[in-house]
C-alpha cells in the first residue's frame, strides 16, 4: 500500500508548483512593499516553521513566555486559533482565568493558557487587531505570535523558525508534494533557527547544509516529560492527534513505559465518544492499566473522561540543549 501511495503522489506535484508560485510572489509582494506589514509600538516575537505541523512550536511558545514573564515582561500570546469554532477576537485567557473552552479557542491556544496561567493569551485570524487588544486592555510590551512565520501582516522584531529533526530529506518538497509551507530558502528571512527534535535525530542534510552555509543563528532543543514517575515501568495503550506522533512514542519509551501500541490520529483530531470506547475497549482487552496521550489531546476530552483517570496525559515541556536557553534569553534581551 506504501508503495501505490507513493506512486499517486506524483499526482500532487503540479498542485505542489502552483502552490509554490504563490508563495513565491506572495513574499515578493511583501518584500517590494505591495503588501502591507503593521509595525506594532513594542516588539513581536514570531515562532513558527516552514513545514506542516510537529516542530514543538507549542512547547516553544511556553518557554519563551516564561523566559519573557522572568525578565519582568508581561507577555502576551496571540494565535490564529485554528480549528476553534469562533470567528474574531477571542480573549482566551486573560492572565488570570481561562474564559473559553478548548472549542472556542483552538486546542493548541487552549493549551498555552494551561501552562501559562499569567500571560494573556488571545486568538484571532487578523493577529494585528489581536495584539492591539493586548497592548490596550491588557498593556503587554512584548507580543508573541504564534505559528506566524507565513503570516506577514505584522512586522516582527525577532522571527524564529523551528524545523522538526525528525523531518525526513524526502518531504522537503512543497505541499501537497511533500510538507513544505514554502521553499526553504525563505528562511533567509529568519533571525533564529531551532533545531526541534535534536534529541531525537539529526536534520535532513538539505535543510541543515542551508542554514550553515549562511550562517543563520541556530540552537537545539528537545522535549522532556514531567510528573510521570508513577507510569513507569507500566503497561500503557497510546494515542495522539499531533504532527508527528513517532515522537511521542519516543518519549514514552524515553520514561521506560511498556508501550503496548501507538494508535495515531490526525493532527488536532477531535474525539468521538464511539472512538474513546474503542480506544478503551481496546487497551483493556490487550491488558493496559491506562491510556496515555498528550495534554493537547487530553484536554478535548468529555470531561467524564479526564476524571476517570483510566486516560492520563503526559506533560512536556521544551529544553534547550548546550546552552541554548541563554543564547535563547540573549536574544530576547534585545529586544529591550
Amino acid at each position: 500500500m506504501r508503495g501505490l501511495a507513493d506512486r499517486f503522489k506524483y499526482m500532487f506535484f503540479p498542485v505542489a508548483l502552483f502552490y509554490w508560485g504563490l508563495t513565491v510572489w506572495r513574499n515578493l509582494f511583501y518584500a517590494i512593499g505591495f503588501f502591507v506589514s503593521h509595525k506594532l509600538p513594542v516588539p513581536v516575537v514570531s515562532v513558527g516553521n516552514i513545514t506542516l505541523g510537529g516542530t514543538g512550536k507549542t512547547p516553544t511558545v511556553v518557554a519563551i513566555a516564561h523566559i519573557l514573564h522572568e525578565l519582568g515582561k508581561r507577555p502576551c500570546v496571540i494565535s490564529r486559533g485554528y480549528m476553534r469554532e469562533t470567528k474574531g477576537t477571542v480573549v482566551v485567557s486573560d492572565g488570570e482565568n481561562i474564559l473559553v473552552p478548548w472549542n472556542e479557542a483552538g486546542d493548541e491556544a487552549f493549551l498555552m493558557a494551561r501552562q501559562l496561567p499569567t500571560v494573556p493569551v488571545i486568538v484571532d485570524e487578523v493577529r494585528y487587531r489581536g495584539a492591539i487588544l493586548a497592548m490596550e486592555h491588557f498593556k503587554c510590551d512584548v507580543i508573541i505570535l504564534d505559528d506566524a512565520f507565513q503570516h506577514r501582516a505584522v512586522e516582527r522584531d525577532l522571527d524564529i523558525v523551528l524545523i522538526n529533526s525528525r523531518e525526513p530529506q524526502e518531504n522537503y518538497k512543497m505541499m501537497p508534494y511533500g510538507r513544505l509551507r514554502e521553499p526553504v530558502w525563505s528562511l533567509k528571512r529568519a533571525d533564529l533557527v531551532i533545531w526541534s527534535r535534536a534529541d531525537q535525530s539529526r536534520p535532513a542534510a538539505t535543510v541543515r547544509k542551508w542554514v550553515h552555509q549562511r550562517s543563520l543563528k541556530s540552537l537545539k532543543s528537545g522535549l522532556s516529560m514531567t510528573g510521570t514517575e508513577c507510569l513507569k515501568g507500566v503497561k500503557v495503550f497510546s494515542f495522539c492527534g499531533i504532527g508527528d506522533p513517532e515522537s511521542f512514542l519516543f518519549l514514552l519509551n524515553q520514561l521506560n513505559m511498556e508501550v503496548i501500541e501507538l494508535q495515531p490520529f490526525p493532527d488536532h483530531h477531535v474525539y468521538s465518544e464511539s472512538e474513546i470506547g474503542q480506544l478503551k475497549t481496546k487497551a483493556t482487552s490487550l491488558g493496559a492499566t491506562h491510556l496515555v496521550t498528550t495534554e493537547k489531546d487530553w484536554v478535548k476530552l468529555p470531561e467524564i473522561e479526564r476524571q476517570d483517570g483510566y486516560i492520563r496525559y503526559v506533560p512536556v515541556e521544551a529544553v534547550f540543549m548546550n546552552n541554548g536557553e541563554a543564547m535563547l534569553e540573549k536574544e530576547l534581551k534585545g529586544l529591550f
